[in-house]
């Protein structure tokens, strides 16, 4: 028998089994225990052969202790996938006296399965200090700590246990996954290298690191490992997709098209083939292309997983209608996929066609549904998840999602920017925002590694009397909140001194705005679908001086194009209201009042305007004022917000609430198209009730688009906080309302602050929290002033910089020449 076997004797006695095992087991037996015990992911030590030996040898009676019945019941639970059950007899067995050894393994997975990475580690915690020598021990805690999204702790545990056994796979396996999902792919490669000495019969392993060697911008490493895992499984297609990615990406093409064309015709019944097909055309510019490839294939493969996937990437925002019923159709065929419930639930909240409250409600339902069938998937899917929580302000399950401490580092993988961006007021502390910053730091090393940037054209200095050359980029140049604040510039510049370019990559018709605009600049690229090398060679040719990115993360824009660094200088305005990241974005417009006090704050230089960063363009002209105060005509004052509900922190609702019961009577109307969305007006008036807030004080106004009017119906805006509005507050202040908001030290804090001091009406503008409940009611019991700015706000604004375009347009390009000319 061998030594570890011994273990099975505790194991054998609650399985009735009340004699040595070593006399009833044949030497195959331990063999194919053996192997089963390498590969088992039961919960409790080597179970199989204790089953085998109790069917082999009946046992009339059988002598358990309650710890061990309660083991025995967690155990059963355990094999029938019943986790709740499962986690209650582990406990019940752990409180009996029941040993660690026996029941810890088993209680942390079963936390793990339901999604409680936190609780499977400290129910792991007492049997992994005992056994802090033992290599599987240690292995599976690092992988709860992973789980957990810990990955500092879980690389710390998984090295103690490498260190121990140089040669244990397991261990190197988990370790170079926590290393990747760190993203230091240098000791990930190392750890899969480690693991291929062992296994160098394993193309899965050789798929890894070549990863991680493509990611350290090691191409032709990369293909060279590519080839040995193709060779060792030819059938493999994870493989044989990365490989023709890769040889596109090192400008083989042919050969990426050939070895494609090749698997086709060997398997051509294989539908993985055409989406790899489909996925090369993607990349190569051709997305129409590969989207016909997966239409056709999904009608022979209805609701094909990886091809549904790929076509609700490729069509995009273009075409959400079709990407949602494939994805609908896919989810209904295989209902056991998270990932496609997952992207489901995504797509869902960015359709607008026909009713848009009815697709946030179907989204919340299918987010239910996620997180009760795969609770272990929560923390993968929380991008999803949040972004419906937040919209019909759950605030339970959003807590249920993750904390960002958590989710922060595992965004790294994914170069998740988009999901950050919703988690930018997720913020309490100085440490919390200078760990936000450090986070974009590091995205932005990791989203441009590997990249070389474009070739420029060469440019005669501005010396020499040629006309500076500008450009913006943005798929939100079109009717959208941000022409409103760039149509200054794209309409009023000097043509005799300035050249202005803009680039768009909106994939729908385009609209009146944008076909004005293109008639205002020097060139207007429109390159939907391109990939962002292409673009980059083509902002390139232009010769830009500087290149003002404007879409951030938000749909249809291309952040990342700034790491090919396609003109000589890029800079960032008003996309993302934080610094990005990336090192080649050297600058980010700021005023003196927007530009944080510490310096820490932000990462690029600023582009300091002298007054203010935005100015209101002619968009806002066309809305009236209702006369008198809504007050003065509905009988109570009305409180309200326009700002999106991901800006509702629990912070924010706090406020909100304490100003409500600071003014009596008062009521509180949510202006969203999230207002007409049955959910979230449960969950808003569940929310304020928690707070001590009569729920039917609050009102909602359903609507997107056509919202200005409805600022006739709110005495003051409520700004949201700590992540402020920018848009909503210029609205409300353009509409006669008043805004209070609450200055905060980072980027996303100040907005209103520059807006507020911008239009004469500073003290608005307040530094804490108890400041802003008693700034609202001092604002509530002045109905003349409130008169007052109802219907002479216009006229203040236009006597200051935020009312003050043709200003703001000459200081932005009298900056933009002097910072271009150093």
């Amino acid at each position: 028998m061998p030594p570890w076997a011994r273990k099975f004797e505790t194991d054998a006695r609650r399985f009735g089994v009340l004699r040595p095992v070593g006399r009833l087991f044949t030497t195959a037996g331990w063999q194919k225990a053996a192997s089963h015990r390498k590969t088992s992911t039961e919960p409790v030590g080597f179970q199989f052969v204790c089953q085998c030996l109790c069917r082999r040898r009946p046992m009339s009676k059988v002598r358990l202790t309650p710890a061990e019945k309660a083991l025995a019941t967690a155990d059963t639970a355990f094999r029938a996938r019943d986790f709740q059950a499962a986690v209650a007899a582990y406990a019940d067995a752990r409180r009996l006296g029941a040993s660690l050894k026996l029941g810890a393994r088993g209680h942390a997975l079963a936390l793990s399965e339901l999604g409680r990475h936190d609780d499977a580690v400290e129910a792991f915690k007492p049997w992994y200090a005992k056994a802090s020598k033992d290599v599987g021990t240690i292995n599976l805690m690092g992988v709860l700590l992973k789980r957990a999204g810990r990955l500092a702790k879980a690389a710390e545990v998984l090295e103690t246990g490498r260190k121990l056994r140089p040669q244990d796979q397991a261990v190197l396996h988990n370790l170079g996954n926590v290393h990747e999902l760190l993203g230091d792919h240098a000791q990930s490669a190392a750890c899969y290298e480690a693991e291929l000495r062992i296994a160098p019969q394993s193309a899965e392993l050789w798929r890894l690191l070549a990863r991680q060697q493509v990611a350290l911008g090691q191409i032709e490493a990369a293909i060279a490992s590519l080839r040995r895992g193709m060779a060792l499984a030819p059938g493999d297609t994870q493989v044989s997709s990365l490989l023709a990615l890769t040889l596109q990406r090192n400008g083989q093409v042919s050969e990426a098209r050939d070895l494609i064309r090749r698997l086709r015709l060997a398997a051509p019944d294989d539908p993985e083939y055409a989406v790899m097909e489909a996925r090369l055309s993607a990349r190569m510019g051709e997305a129409v292309q590969g989207i016909e490839i997966l239409k056709a294939m999904l009608e022979l493969h209805p609701g094909h997983p990886n091809a549904s996937l790929l076509a609700a990437s490729l069509l995009g925002d273009g075409d959400l209608r079709t990407a949602s019923a494939i994805l609908e159709r896919a989810v209904e065929l295989n209902p056991d996929r998270p990932e496609l419930l997952e992207r489901l639930i995504e797509v869902l909240q960015r359709c607008r066609f026909d009713s848009e409250a009815a697709h946030i409600e179907r989204s919340y339902v299918l987010a239910k549904r996620y997180m009760e069938k795969f609770p272990n998937r929560i923390l993968e899917a929380a991008r999803a998840l949040r972004t419906v929580m937040t919209r019909v302000l759950d605030e339970d399950r959003m807590a249920q999602t993750g904390r960002p401490d958590v989710l922060l580092p595992m965004w790294q993988r994914n170069a998740a920017l988009s999901a950050v961006h919703y988690e930018l007021g997720q913020v309490s502390t100085l440490e919390d925002r200078l760990r936000l910053v450090d986070w974009h730091r590091a995205w932005g090393k990791r989203a441009s590694a590997g990249i070389v940037p474009v070739n420029l054209p060469p440019l005669p200095a501005l010396q020499t009397g040629r006309k500076l050359r500008i450009g913006f980029m943005s798929s939100d140049l079109r009717q959208h909140p941000v022409t409103m604040f760039a149509l200054p510039l794209l309409e009023g510049y000097d043509r005799d001194q300035v050249e202005v370019f803009c680039y768009s990559f909106y994939e729908k018709a385009a609209d009146s705005m944008q076909q004005h605009i293109a008639g205002q600049v020097t060139a207007f690229r429109n390159w939907p679908k391109r990939p962002d090398d292409q673009v980059a060679e083509g902002i390139a040719a232009d010769g830009l001086d500087i290149l003002f990115e404007l879409g951030g993360s938000t749909a249809m824009n291309k952040l990342e194009v700034m790491a090919y660094r396609p003109a000589r200088l890029g800079a960032s305005w008003l996309g993302y209201p934080h610094s990005a990241g990336l090192e080649q974005i050297d600058l980010i417009l700021t005023d003196p009042y927007l530009r944080p006090d510490d310096p820490r704050l932000l990462i690029e230089h600023a582009f300091e305007m002298p007054a203010t960063w935005v100015a209101l363009s002619r968009m806002f002209a066309r809305h009236e004022i209702a006369e008198g105060t809504p007050q003065a005509r509905k009988g109570h004052l009305t409180f309200g917000t326009a700002n999106n509900p991901y800006k509702y922190t629990p912070a924010c609702v706090d406020a909100w609430a304490a100003v409500l019961r600071a003014v009596p009577g008062s009521r509180f109307v949510f202006l969203r198209p999230e207002g007409g969305v049955e959910s979230f007006v449960t969950n808003a008036r569940a929310a304020f009730a928690r707070r001590d807030v009569d729920p039917a004080r609050l009102e909602f106004i359903g609507v997107r688009g056509d919202h200005m009017r409805h600022y006739n119906e709110i005495d003051i805006a409520l700004d949201s906080l700590p992540h402020v509005g920018g848009t909503t507050t210029c609205e409300s202040l353009w509409m006669g309302v008043p805004t209070v908001s609450l200055v905060g030290p980072g980027f996303p804090e100040r907005l209103s602050y520059s807006n507020l001091s911008n239009a004469g009406l500073g003290d608005l503008a307040v530094f804490s929290v108890d400041d802003y409940v008693a700034k609202a009611a001092e604002l509530a019991a002045d109905p003349a002033r409130r008169l007052a700015l109802r219907h002479g706000l216009r006229a203040q604004i236009a006597a200051h910089p935020l009312g003050q375009p043709e200003r703001f347009t000459a200081d932005f390009y009298a900056l933009a020449r002097k910072v271009a000319s150093e």
